[in-house]
């Protein structure tokens, strides 16, 4: 039987394989929206971990990811509506 995470750990890896796919895409092409869809995966991937995290109970590990989430979301979010 699998565990009840590893539908989430799922999601984290894929995540983070197309953040890195994006990511040598962006960086060929010079695409700028590729680039912040790109931070965008990372956000959903660090939120991934703090689920996780929660699930095993590793409460202050998952309020850091919470947190680090936050805290890109609002700076990729000001960065890309200023340009």
């Amino acid at each position: 039987m699998r565990h009840r995470a590893s539908k989430i750990l799922q999601f984290e890896l894929i995540s983070l394989a197309a953040a890195i796919l994006l990511s040598i895409f962006a960086f060929i092409l010079g695409y700028l929206f590729f680039v912040f869809l790109v931070f965008y995966i990372i956000i959903f991937s660090l939120l991934c971990d703090a689920l996780i995290n929660l699930h095993y109970g590793n409460t202050q590990q998952a309020g850091k990811q919470v947190l680090r989430g936050a805290l890109l979301f609002i700076l990729i979010t000001y960065l890309a509506f200023s340009l």
